[in-house]
C-alpha cells in the first residue's frame, strides 16, 4: 500500500479524491496512472512509515498474546482475566506511546524542512544582474529577438547557481521581450525552466503540505478500531455504535 498526495482533485471508480489529502493507494496501475499524470505525488516520510507499521505490530502482537492467554489460562478464569488486563494496558500505554512519538516526529520534520527553506534561499550575483540588464536593454531594440534569446538560453545554462537564481528573481525583466513571437516565448519558457531548477522552494512546499494533511490522520486509529469492535461485539445492530458492522 502506498500513500498518495493528491495535488488535484480526482474521480475514479466511484471514488473522490480531494485535493490536499493523502489516500492509500493499493492498486499499483492507479498509482502509476495517478503520479504520471501529475495528479499525485507519494508521501515519502520513511520515519513515519515506521512508526505507522510499529503500530500494526504492536496489534498484531497483542492478538497472538491474547490468544496464547486464553489457551495458557482456560481452566483459570480468575488468572486468564488478570493476565489480559495487563496485557490491555500494556498494549494502551505502548500506543499511546506510538502515537506520541508520532506527533513529535511530525513537528521535527517540519522544523527541519522550515530551516532547509531558509537555507535554500540562493544568493543573488551583482555581475549576473548587470549581464541580465544588458541582454535586457540589447533585446528591447534587436532585430532578431529569437536569435538573440536563443543566444540567451545557452549563456543561462551554462551560468553557475547563483547567476541563475539571479535570473530567476528577476525573470520578470525578460517577461516582455519576447511580444507577440510564439517562438521567442517557448524559448523563454526554457530558460525559465533552466532557472527554476536551482530553486527547491516547491518540492519543500509540498512536503510541508503533506505534513500538514498527515497531522489529520491518526496513526493509533487500527487500535480505536479494534477497540471499536470489542465493544460491539455480541450487540444488537441497532444497538451498535456507528451502526451496524
Amino acid at each position: 500500500m502506498t500513500k498518495l498526495y493528491f495535488t488535484s482533485e480526482h474521480n475514479a471508480g466511484g471514488n473522490r479524491y480531494s485535493a490536499g489529502s493523502i489516500y492509500d493507494i493499493q492498486d499499483t496501475h492507479v498509482q502509476e496512472t495517478l503520479l504520471s499524470e501529475g495528479k499525485a505525488v507519494k508521501v515519502d516520510f520513511p520515519k513515519l512509515d515506521t512508526m505507522d507499521y510499529a503500530v500494526n505490530s504492536l496489534i498484531s502482537r497483542y492478538k497472538k498474546s491474547k490468544e496464547t492467554l486464553e489457551r495458557r489460562f482456560a481452566d483459570i478464569p480468575s488468572e486468564r482475566e488478570y493476565q489480559l488486563e495487563q496485557l490491555e494496558e500494556q498494549l494502551k500505554a505502548d500506543i499511546a506511546k506510538a502515537g506520541e512519538d508520532y506527533r513529535t516526529e511530525l513537528t521535527v520534520l517540519e522544523k527541519e524542512l522550515a530551516q532547509e527553506a531558509v537555507k535554500s534561499t540562493l544568493k543573488t550575483d551583482e555581475q549576473a544582474l548587470q549581464f541580465l540588464d544588458n541582454e535586457v536593454a540589447r533585446l528591447s531594440y534587436s532585430d532578431d529577438v529569437l536569435g538573440d534569446l536563443q543566444l540567451l538560453a545557452i549563456k543561462v545554462n551554462g551560468m553557475n547557481a547563483e547567476g541563475k537564481a539571479t535570473v530567476l528573481a528577476n525573470f520578470g525583466k525578460l517577461a516582455n521581450v519576447a511580444g507577440d513571437n510564439a517562438e521567442a516565448k517557448e524559448v523563454l519558457k526554457g530558460i525559465l525552466s533552466t532557472v527554476k531548477k536551482v530553486d527547491n522552494t516547491a518540492q519543500i512546499d509540498l512536503k510541508l503540505k503533506q505534513l500538514q494533511a498527515l497531522k489529520g490522520r491518526d496513526v493509533t486509529a487500527p487500535y480505536h478500531r479494534m477497540q471499536l469492535l470489542k465493544e460491539n461485539r455480541g450487540k444488537m445492530p441497532n444497538t451498535i455504535e456507528g451502526g451496524a458492522l
